[in-house]
């Protein structure tokens, strides 16, 4: 039974973190800011690392939930659309390609994409409710 209600419990936080990943976002920074002190820098780039996923899934369920459309494909289609634009640039300037550091700038991309939209689709529901 106990670990029945640990697991539950891990699912409601994930779930929360989901629903407002800003909040994982800045716990993720404090901590590594705990860890890796006098450097803010590298604080943010691992919160931004940890994050991104979770602002992904949530403009995925915002999307279902305002739209009531499945946008899972077309949120892939647009990650590997923007993978190729960056391997392509890298192509162009460099003529070698180093896919982890293609990879690396897509999911840095993704991150400030997806801040992007959650902020937009959360504003865009908040009037959706105030409207009704």
């Amino acid at each position: 039974m106990e670990g029945r209600v640990g697991m539950e419990f891990f699912i409601y936080i994930i779930a929360f973190f989901v629903t407002i990943p800003i909040i994982f976002t800045f716990i993720i920074y404090l901590s590594f800011l705990k860890i890796i002190k006098h450097s803010p820098k590298k604080a943010l780039h691992k919160a931004v690392n940890w994050s991104t996923l979770f602002y992904i899934i949530a403009v995925i369920i915002l999307v279902q939930i305002l739209f009531d459309i499945s946008a899972t494909g077309l949120i892939l289609i647009l990650i590997l659309a923007i993978l190729t634009i960056v391997i392509f640039f890298q192509w162009k300037r460099h003529t070698d390609i180093q896919f982890m550091k293609a990879v690396k700038i897509l999911w840095k991309i993704c991150f400030l994409l997806f801040l992007t939209l959650y902020v937009c689709f959360m504003g865009i529901g908040i009037i959706i409710q105030i409207i009704k």
